[in-house]
C-alpha cells in the first residue's frame, strides 16, 4: 500500500497524578508506561496507509518546547494527543507547543476526559477536534477528511467529535460503539522505546496490553464512563501480542490493564492453554475484582506465567463497601488474598482514606485490615471526587467541592484539586492517616521478613530499594507537618 500524502504525529506528556507527598523523582520510580491509546491508534492509521510517529517526552524526559525541531522536521497534518482529567493542563502544554510550531496542523485530542467535558475542552484554541469515546473510526475518518483537503470546517459533522471552528462549538451525535475490537491491530510497539519504560516491580522491558473495553460495575468512585458493554479481544489475538512482544523485544513482564481481567473462567482456561501451548515464558500482571477470583482461575493463570495480581479492597468494612456500590464483602477479599498467597501469587491491594460517610473508625479497620491480609504491596490514597461519578455527585451535593469543579478546572487549565474534606477529616486528617497506613504496612517486621525471604536477585532487591526510597519520602514529608490526632501506636504520633 503506497503512503498518503497526510501525515500523522502521536504525542505523549506527563500523566500527572495526586503522589503527593511524593517528589517528581521518587513518583516515576513507581513506574513511566506506554500510551497504549497513543500506540494503538498509530498502529490502526499506519495500517490504513498513513505515514505516523510516536514522540514520548514522558519516558525522554523531555519539557514540551524540547520537541519542537522535532516536531517541525516531521511536518505533521495531523497531531494526536490523550488526556485523563488530572492530566489535562499537561495536555494544554503539548498542545499548545504544537499549535505554535506547526500552525497548519489540526491538533485532535482524545482520552477519557473527553467524554466528559469536551466542549469546555475546546474552549482552549490550541484544540481543533476532541474524539468521545472509542477513537479508532472516528480518528481514521478525521484523517481520511483531511487526505482528501478537507479543513476543520469541513469536520464538524463527524460522528463522535466535538469540532471547534473558530469561535464556535460544534457537539455531534454520538459514534456507536464497535462490537469487534479483533479487526483492530496490535499498538505499534515498534515505534516506542520499549526498553526505556521502568516500574519498580516490574521486570524489565515490560509492556503494557488491554484485552477487553468496558466495564459493568459501577463502583462509586470511577470515572470509567463511557462504555458499559463488555467487548473482548479474542484469546488467539492476545496470545499473539505477548509472543510479539517476547520474541521480537525480548518483554519479560506484560502488565495487562484491563479493568478486570478474571472475567470468565472459560476464557481463562482457553488463554492459559494457549500461553502453554506455544511455549511463552513471558510473565504477566493483572488487575481483577476478589469476587472474579477463586482456586481454578489462580492455578490456571499461574500455569501460564501469572507473577502478580492487583486487586481493589478500599475499605475494611462492608458498611462503607457498600455506600462506594463496591458489590463486594470483607469476606470475599480475605477468600481471594488467601487463595492467591496458597498459591504463591504475589499480591497488590488498593485502599481508599476519607470516603464520604466514613468514621475514624472505619479508617482505621481499614488499615489493620490492609496490615492483616498477607500482601506483598499496598497502595493507600486519599478519596478522590473524580469527574461524573457518585462520588462527585454527592460532593457537590453536600458543598465538598465548589460546584463543578472540573468544569472549572477544565476551562481555567488547572488548579488545585480539592481533597474531600467531610464533617469527619479535614485534608490534613486524610495524608496523615494515609502516611500511617503506609507506615503500619510496610514496617512490619514480618513483611521486611518475607521479602527478604522471597528476593531471589538483582530485581528483586532493586524492586525493594526502590519501595524504600518511596516510603521514606512519604514518612519525611508527614513527620516534618507534625499533623496531630492520628497515632500511629509504637512508631509514635505525626
Amino acid at each position: 500500500m503506497a503512503l498518503k500524502k497526510t501525515k500523522v504525529l502521536f504525542i505523549k506528556y506527563h500523566e500527572a497524578a495526586d503522589q503527593q507527598p511524593l517528589s517528581q523523582k521518587a513518583a516515576e520510580k513507581l513506574g513511566i508506561f506506554p500510551s497504549l491509546a497513543l500506540a494503538g491508534l498509530a498502529a490502526w492509521v499506519r495500517q490504513h496507509g498513513y505515514e505516523v510517529k510516536i514522540i514520548d517526552l514522558h519516558v525522554r524526559n523531555m519539557f514540551p518546547e524540547d520537541a519542537t525541531q522535532e516536531v517541525q522536521d516531521f511536518a505533521p497534518d495531523i497531531i494526536a494527543l490523550t488526556s485523563k482529567t488530572l492530566g489535562w493542563p499537561a495536555v494544554i502544554e503539548i498542545a499548545q507547543m504544537a499549535r505554535k510550531a506547526t500552525p497548519n496542523a489540526l491538533v485532535v485530542v482524545g482520552g477519557p476526559h473527553m467524554s466528559i467535558y469536551a466542549p469546555e475542552s475546546l474552549t482552549w484554541d490550541c484544540f481543533d477536534i476532541a474524539v468521545v469515546g472509542d477513537g479508532e473510526e472516528t480518528f481514521l475518518e478525521i484523517c481520511e477528511r483531511r487526505e482528501q483537503g478537507c479543513g476543520v470546517a469541513d469536520m464538524t459533522d463527524i460522528l463522535g467529535t466535538v469540532v471547534r471552528n473558530g469561535d464556535e462549538i460544534t457537539r455531534n451525535a454520538p459514534r456507536p460503539l464497535p462490537r469487534d475490537i479483533n479487526r483492530y491491530p496490535m499498538a505499534a510497539w515498534d515505534l516506542i522505546p520499549v526498553h526505556d519504560y521502568h516500574c519498580m516491580t516490574l521486570l524489565k522491558p515490560f509492556a503494557t496490553m488491554v484485552t477487553t473495553r468496558g466495564c459493568p460495575w459501577h463502583c462509586g468512585y470511577c470515572s470509567q464512563v463511557y462504555s458499559e458493554k463488555l467487548r473482548f479481544r479474542s484469546v488467539e489475538l492476545v496470545v499473539d501480542e505477548m509472543e510479539y512482544l517476547e520474541k521480537n523485544f525480548g518483554v519479560r513482564e506484560i502488565v495487562f490493564f484491563d479493568e478486570t481481567f478474571t472475567i470468565g473462567k472459560k476464557r481463562m482456561r482457553a488463554f492459559a492453554d494457549e500461553v502453554q501451548r506455544r511455549g511463552l515464558t513471558v510473565k504477566f500482571n493483572i488487575r481483577a475484582r476478589v469476587d472474579t477470583v477463586d482456586r481454578e482461575v489462580v492455578r490456571d493463570l499461574k500455569r501460564a506465567g501469572l507473577r502478580s495480581i492487583h486487586m481493589g479492597v478500599e475499605a475494611g468494612t462492608d458498611r462503607v463497601l457498600k455506600i462506594m456500590n463496591k458489590q463486594i464483602t470483607r469476606e470475599q477479599t480475605e477468600r481471594a488474598f488467601r487463595i492467591c498467597r496458597e498459591e504463591g501469587v504475589d499480591t497488590r491491594g488498593y485502599f481508599m482514606v476519607g470516603y464520604y460517610d466514613a468514621t475514624h473508625d472505619d479508617v482505621e479497620d481499614m488499615i489493620r485490615f490492609a496490615s492483616g491480609l498477607g500482601l506483598d504491596w499496598a497502595s493507600f490514597s486519599v478519596a478522590t471526587a473524580l469527574p461524573a461519578t457518585d462520588l462527585y455527585r454527592i460532593a457537590q451535593e453536600r458543598g465538598y467541592v465548589d460546584g463543578d469543579f472540573w468544569k472549572q478546572y477544565t476551562i481555567d487549565g488547572g488548579g488545585v484539586i480539592p481533597q474531600l474534606e467531610t464533617e469527619t477529616f479535614s485534608a490534613e486528617q486524610l495524608r496523615a492517616y494515609r502516611t500511617k497506613a503506609y507506615m503500619k504496612f510496610y514496617l512490619r517486621p514480618d513483611l521486611i521478613r518475607r521479602k527478604f525471604s522471597k528476593s531471589e536477585g538483582r530485581d528483586e532487591l532493586l524492586e525493594m530499594m526502590g519501595g524504600a526510597t518511596v516510603l521514606s519520602e512519604i514518612i519525611k514529608a508527614q513527620v516534618m507537618k507534625r499533623i496531630p490526632k492520628v497515632g500511629l501506636g509504637k512508631w509514635g504520633t505525626v
